[in-house]
């Protein structure tokens, strides 16, 4: 079957196969989104470059999903099943969230597809929290059952930002001033990253210039106070926001960190720091204590969860 990880700054398409217990991934294609009007047209490309036709298809989309259409949170794009399976001749087309997707890939990969952030005991049959920035801030919890795994998926990211120190609520003071709402999508993320680099530049009254994330992290490992400042406080927004989720849904079976800025910030995000903005929850401190936490490496996961989705939803 075909599949689609349809993210706010890349698209990327495959071929999905069952092998045994495993789903197996052909014909891998990555596209920036930018170079297209619309996600028709990045599939057309695809198509017409691979020669791949597919009776079947299930495509990921970065942004709520409503009545079979999807709505790009971070680009101006509808992905929609019926208009999909009209124009290309798919006679089977599924639209998900794409953390729905990721989440849903973690029963199928191998432990060396994670990495072990903070070791501990996951409790069999509780919930599975899977979430973490790239463009966006995805959310969704996996639950283990007798006919399969149930992905529960939402908006997570967006609920409200919770500084703790001093220099959180300096920032939180301007993003309100400038944003209204801030959410951990806007401190944490990709698309937040150029708000949070300018309310830096004022907090530590330096002139703002424009810099890629790659810099950014360069001048930070140099020495920057500034940077490392910014880094340090993303990775502490990843890890509280993380910890709340899995409070609220008794992730006791781990959290699965994902997307691409927590990649790019693992070394800040494994501190014994990072873990106590984790755990630490006033009297509620040691629930969180043993849940493991790791990190989800693979880059074709939402496009095997994705097909797994699928696959388990036509039974």
């Amino acid at each position: 079957m075909l599949v689609g990880d349809v993210g706010g700054t890349n698209v990327r398409f495959a071929l999905a196969l069952r092998r045994g217990s495993g789903m197996r991934i052909e014909r891998f294609e990555v596209y920036p989104g930018k170079e297209f009007p619309s996600f028709a047209d990045a599939l057309h490309r695809y198509l017409d470059h691979t020669g791949v036709r597919a009776s079947s298809a299930c495509f990921a989309v970065a942004g709520p999903v409503k009545d079979g259409a999807g709505e790009l949170t971070n680009r101006k794009w509808t992905v929609s099943s019926a208009e999909l399976s009209k124009e290309f001749g798919i006679h089977d087309v599924m639209v998900v969230n794409d953390f729905l997707a990721m989440a849903r890939s973690v029963p199928e990969l191998e432990d060396d597809a994670f990495e072990v952030l903070f070791a501990g005991e996951a409790v069999p049959g509780a919930p599975i929290l899977v979430a973490g920035p790239g463009t966006g801030f995805g959310v969704s919890t996996i639950l283990p059952g007798e006919c399969g795994w149930k992905v529960v998926s939402g908006e997570g990211g967006h609920i409200a930002y919770a500084p703790r120190t001093e220099l959180e609520r300096d920032l939180a003071r301007i993003l309100t001033r400038d944003h209204g709402y801030v959410s951990n999508e806007l401190v944490a993320s990709g698309s937040g990253l150029p708000a949070v680099h300018a309310a830096f530049c004022e907090i530590y009254g330096v002139p703002m210039r424009e810099m890629p994330p790659a810099e950014m992290r360069t001048r930070a490992d140099a020495g920057d106070t500034m940077f490392r400042s910014l880094i340090e406080l993303r990775a502490m927004t990843v890890m509280g926001a993380v910890g709340d989720l899995a409070l609220i849904n008794g992730a006791l079976g781990g959290v699965v960190l994902a997307g691409g800025v927590t990649e790019r910030i693992v070394d800040f995000l494994r501190t014994p720091e990072a873990f106590a903005r984790f755990a630490d929850r006033g009297p509620m401190s040691g629930y969180l204590r043993n849940c493991p936490v790791r990190l989800l490496h693979d880059p074709v996961a939402p496009l095997i969860g994705a097909a797994a989705h699928f696959e388990q939803s036509s039974q």
